[in-house]
């Protein structure tokens, strides 16, 4: 069982994804916790680190908490803390991102192809809540 925090950035309907090196699937900024960390500490480190901006502290939220599978683990379960929010500056590819790319929420397919955290649960959520 994988533990991770994940941060969910929605501008204009879009949904801001990342492919780190040396993997092919689209996902979250976020990782996972370091010793001592809560959920907060962690996801605002793993921004700084991948997206070399900071998280706008005014507007994040707790999205929810889910269970998938991972995206780059075999046969591993993931349980991943995710917040949405802005962010500080623009976002950069650094650290162990290779690419960044923003998905529109409501496309019924996608170019290119994403880890089960966002097909499976969040973006079926971010729909829910751009139709209400």
């Amino acid at each position: 069982m994988l533990h991770v925090v994940a941060y969910a950035v929605v501008q204009n309907r879009h949904l801001l994804t990342v492919r780190k090196q040396n993997t092919h699937k689209f996902m979250f900024p976020g990782g996972k916790f370091q010793p001592g960390e809560d959920a907060p500490a962690a996801i605002c480190r793993e921004v700084r680190e991948e997206l070399s901006c900071e998280i706008d502290l005014d507007t994040i939220q707790t999205l929810g908490n889910y269970m998938t599978m991972a995206a780059n683990e075999t046969d591993t379960r993931l349980v991943a803390t995710v917040f949405q929010g802005g962010l500080v500056g623009t976002p950069v590819a650094s650290s162990e991102i290779a690419e960044l790319q923003w998905i529109p929420i409501m496309a019924e397919t996608y170019a290119i192809e994403l880890a089960p955290l966002l097909t499976e649960c969040v973006l079926p959520h971010l729909r829910q809540v751009l139709e209400d």
